[in-house]
């Protein structure tokens, strides 16, 4: 029997306290954008932004939190921008700072 699924790719809210009210096991997923049961995950380099369309917060995701669930998407969704058919390689994402191990390697060689 065949069913027509629906799949996202989605994030799970790190703001464990305001959804554990509604219920103890369950975890808010972010949808980020449509996909279908097969393809494979984006390819994405670095960590993103999402905010949550439940409580409004935002936080930064590693691209290995990303994952697939079937879900029907909402009715207002918009796809994270990492994620639009459209991007042009000029991404609003977050470049996270570089470590501080890093930063003074590169400061190290400049002083030289």
């Amino acid at each position: 029997m065949w069913e027509d699924s629906r799949y996202c790719w989605v994030v799970h809210c790190k703001n464990y306290w305001f959804h554990i009210r509604k219920n103890l096991f369950y975890r808010h997923r972010i949808p980020l954008a449509e996909t279908d049961a097969v393809a494979p995950r984006p390819a994405i380099d670095t960590r993103f932004r999402a905010r949550c369309d439940e409580c409004g917060k935002e936080y930064v995701y590693k691209p290995s939190e990303v994952m697939r669930y079937e879900q029907e998407p909402p009715a207002t969704f918009v796809p994270h921008p990492l994620f639009s058919e459209d991007s042009t390689g000029s991404l609003p994402v977050v470049a996270e700072p570089a470590t501080k191990a890093a930063s003074a390697a590169a400061g190290g060689k400049s002083g030289t």
